[in-house]
């Protein structure tokens, strides 16, 4: 099976870093693409890359994209491509939602339901870490 394409929205391009540390668990990936705003990108420029990116895309159900802050550039972006593609997007991108998403490229597009599951792999993993008290 085909493996979906991931989109990352990301400021300053720093979702490539972050695929670099999901490769060092994972290994290769493939199919996860970045449209990084920078800081001298109009909305109007930045909302076009994000397009020109869509539009070079093939997904089965929804384009799943992955961006950084809620209410950012991004995310707004995002948001409000939605009304154009058939998108599901997710904020609050971190290893463990990349690392999520990558792991259910291949089971058959992207749907609500995947989107639900991958937001809650990354609030399960988001912990206090403590050692134990020994007594």
């Amino acid at each position: 099976m085909e493996k979906e394409p991931i989109l990352i929205l990301t400021h300053n391009g720093w979702g490539q870093e972050l695929l670099k540390s999901v490769r060092m668990i994972v290994g290769e990936i493939d199919d996860v693409h970045e449209v990084a705003l920078q800081a001298e990108d109009s909305l109007n420029d930045y909302m076009d890359r994000v397009k020109a990116q869509i539009e070079q895309l093939e997904w089965s159900e929804h384009l799943l994209v992955l961006t950084d802050i809620k209410g950012g550039t991004p995310s707004n972006v995002a948001l409000r491509l939605s009304k154009d593609y058939a998108i599901i997007a997710i904020s609050g991108l971190c290893a463990s939602m990349l690392l999520e998403a990558v792991m259910k490229q291949s089971e058959g597009g992207f749907t609500k339901e995947s989107a639900v599951e991958i937001r809650k792999a990354v609030v399960d993993s988001c912990q206090v870490l403590e050692l134990p008290k020994i007594h």
